[in-house]
């Protein structure tokens, strides 16, 4: 209980003050909202007249103990999902999309530019189907779709959502311990997982030898910079088993073709594609 409230407490106060810290005032505001005839809307109003320049700095002093908080009861990867497993399911692309609009409308354009007519698909932690469902609604044709995942509440979500899909199958596996499903694969995609990995080139390495001649794989993950907000974010990342891809170890992927970055709020994100 002591472990569970700290993690509550250390998560909202570190996702707090960094939306404070990039957005000042707009986001202090939001606060505002519907709070009219409450005792503590004149406090609030005070607060969100602050200078911009004390707010984000309060949002970055509120965002440091936040980190604090956590390091006394990090959370593993598995236990987040399982636990979110549901409300998340209902707004995985959303956000995404919404604080990642470029990386995400780029990656979506890949997708149909390398996936062949009947080509055979495999999702690197796929989640709640989030990939499979970014290209139904493209309309891209495929032969089938293979979408692996370790957490078992994620892939159940994964499986409501498109049971009646004949060509679509999931299964549970550990993409660092566990054999890959056979090939070849046409395409191979992965978003938002590597950063999860320990040993994220040892597994794009694996998935490199299920994809025929001629495939591609199609990666977005968070990758590390040298800014201070970079830092920042791999210690928040450390207490829920992820760190952001360092370039040293994207350039050990095979069949480099393309490597781009985009900004966003909670980071860098790379989209990469290979070629064999």
């Amino acid at each position: 209980m002591k472990e569970r409230l700290l993690r509550v407490t250390g998560l909202s106060m570190t996702v707090d003050g960094i939306l404070l810290a990039l957005f000042g005032r707009s986001y202090a505001r939001v606060w505002l909202l519907g709070m009219e005839k409450r005792a503590y809307y004149e406090t609030v109003h005070r607060f969100a007249s602050l200078p911009q320049w004390l707010l984000r700095l309060l949002g970055l002093a509120e965002a440091a103990a936040g980190v604090k908080v956590l390091g006394r009861a990090p959370l593993s990867v598995s236990a987040i999902y399982d636990t979110i497993a549901s409300p998340y399911s209902a707004v995985d692309t959303q956000w995404r999309d919404w604080l990642y609009a470029d990386a995400h409308r780029d990656f979506d354009r890949t997708l149909a530019t390398y996936l062949p007519p009947d080509g055979k698909i495999l999702d690197l932690g796929a989640g709640t189907g989030a990939n499979l469902g970014r290209l139904l609604q493209m309309d891209v044709p495929f032969a089938s779709y293979t979408g692996v995942d370790r957490t078992a509440a994620m892939l159940e979500q994964a499986h409501e959502k498109y049971s009646g899909f004949s060509e679509v199958h999931f299964q549970q596996i550990d993409l660092v311990g566990d054999p890959l499903p056979e090939g070849p694969f046409d395409l191979i995609v992965s978003s938002w997982v590597l950063e999860h990995l320990d040993e994220p080139a040892a597994v794009v390495e694996k998935a490199w030898q299920r994809l025929c001649p001629g495939g591609q794989m199609v990666l977005l993950f968070e990758v590390k910079d040298d800014g201070w907000y970079s830092r920042l974010e791999n210690r928040v990342l450390g207490f829920f088993d992820a760190q952001q891809v360092p370039l040293s170890v994207v350039q050990q992927f095979p069949g480099l073709k393309r490597f781009e970055r985009y900004g966003g709020p909670f980071g860098q994100l790379a989209l990469v594609v290979l070629e064999k």
